[in-house]
């Protein structure tokens, strides 16, 4: 669904390019010029307003700012890598690294990997090469969710759990990024008052610069999705108070926070921590550049030898 709707705003972004420059050419070359310009630096203004957002609200709540060397180059890296992921990985490529289950599988803990907001599993696709190069067993799901709520996905991510565990005979590590981690919560949720010794449950959940808490951009945005993730939202709300339920699902998993100072969508740092997780925050990373950042990628190898 999210790659067709990114195929569609591609195409669309080129017809209008191709259409300026016809427009444009007859009248001054360096018209044409200057709007393809615009069109090719459109992304990059677009992140910069996200930084200087993040930047503007936590010197109004006289917080902790990174460094403008810092943020700087989190927006060049941010914008190198979001290209990637919106113009080609995610429309074009989505099925390109398929899911990993090994007829030896059994024993041996895989990975269920979530996306978040307006992505989908070619969000992954450095990730799923590496664990296919690793021969680690793995499912990235992707997920129904355009505009709709994060309760559509349930089905999909408890699907997803339940093959991995039958196919390696142990509980999925999962790894969720940005709403991913919401999504997670929420399936959980959907576990309690069944079978509380779920063979699918999992044991640990690492989530990275996920809106815990909520996200100021959340006011920026449409969509049922995002108005779950309001700070102090009545969504957000009714989730902790569940999850907070003696025996909850919630209570019996070990979760682990990754964020950063420089992340552009989800912040302060705060937002993006859950009561007596484990903290793992980073320096300088972007809200999709944490994907790369070699101490997440340590944290998941330590998660799953622990586990073999």
């Amino acid at each position: 669904m999210v790659a067709w709707w990114l195929r569609v705003v591609s195409v669309f972004n080129v017809l209008c390019v191709m259409a300026w420059c016809a427009w444009a050419w007859p009248r001054s070359p360096w018209l044409a010029v200057a709007g393809v310009a615009f069109a090719l630096m459109a992304g990059r203004l677009w992140l910069g307003m996200e930084f200087l957002a993040m930047l503007a609200f936590k010197r109004r709540m006289r917080l902790g700012r990174p460094g403008l060397e810092a943020v700087m180059h989190a927006w060049s890296a941010e914008t190198h890598v979001s290209a990637r992921c919106f113009a080609w990985l995610m429309p074009w490529r989505e099925w390109a690294v398929p899911d990993h289950l090994p007829p030896d599988a059994q024993g041996r803990q895989g990975i269920v990997l979530v996306h978040g907001w307006l992505c989908n599993r070619a969000v992954w696709t450095d990730v799923m090469r590496d664990l296919r190069a690793l021969d680690v067993p793995f499912i990235a799901v992707s997920l129904p969710l355009l505009l709709h709520r994060i309760e559509d996905a349930r089905p999909m991510l408890d699907s997803a759990a339940r093959r991995l565990c039958s196919a390696t005979g142990l509980p999925a590590l999962m790894m969720a990024h940005s709403m991913g981690g919401l999504v997670v919560r929420d399936w959980l949720r959907g576990l309690d008052g069944g079978d509380p010794q779920a063979a699918h449950l999992p044991r640990d959940v690492v989530t990275v610069a996920s809106p815990h808490r909520g996200s100021p951009l959340a006011h920026c945005m449409w969509g049922a999705n995002v108005r779950q993730m309001l700070p102090a939202g009545d969504w957000l709300e009714r989730l902790r108070a569940d999850e907070a339920r003696e025996g909850s699902a919630f209570s019996r998993v070990r979760w682990h926070c990754v964020f950063s100072d420089c992340d552009n969508v989800v912040f302060p740092e705060a937002n993006c921590v859950l009561d007596a997780a484990q903290v793992f925050p980073l320096a300088g990373y972007a809200h999709m550049q944490m994907l790369r950042a070699p101490k997440l990628h340590a944290l998941v190898s330590s998660l799953l030898g622990r586990a073999q």
